[in-house]
């Protein structure tokens, strides 16, 4: 009977002892084969080289043109709406931000950006591109900023 015991408690932890160090040696052989991956894949840096280095170039193609209005004017200068035409004729995208207007009060000074954003629609809505024009109050008085590229 004590054999029986014994042997059943030896068999017992031979099983699980095998599972545990079975597990273990796997464990450690993924872990040496991740490394020898890391050690042979100097492609993965290249191409992330690659990668960030058109990144950099994606964020410096984006730029931005401030154009002022005179005052009391809805419209911008034609030689202003000129570059404006060529800058929208280059890029696909663009957006375009509008401040406030100087005015005597706050009911002229939005009356007349408003008008400033009509005048404006029009005018770009002969080109086929994706445009966006966005109110910014943070932007000094008077002043259109287009931002090509973005």
């Amino acid at each position: 009977m004590k054999n029986f015991l014994f042997c059943c408690f030896f068999s017992f932890v031979w099983i699980t002892s095998t599972g545990c160090i079975s597990t273990s040696i796997a464990d450690s052989l993924a872990l040496i084969e991740q490394e020898e991956n890391r050690v042979k894949d100097p492609v993965n840096k290249k191409v992330l080289m690659n990668i960030q280095a058109l990144r950099i170039s994606q964020k410096a193609a984006k730029r931005t043109y401030t154009f002022i209005y005179d005052l009391d004017n809805k419209e911008l200068s034609y030689s202003d709406k000129m570059t404006i035409a060529k800058l929208l004729v280059q890029k696909n995208q663009a957006v375009i931000n509008i401040a406030p207007a100087k005015g005597a009060n706050k009911l002229k000074q939005l009356n007349l950006s408003m008008e400033r954003a009509k005048a404006l629609r029009q005018y770009i809505t002969r080109f086929d591109k994706e445009i966006t024009i966005i109110f910014s109050p943070e932007l000094s008085i008077d002043t259109l900023n287009l931002v090509v590229g973005a």
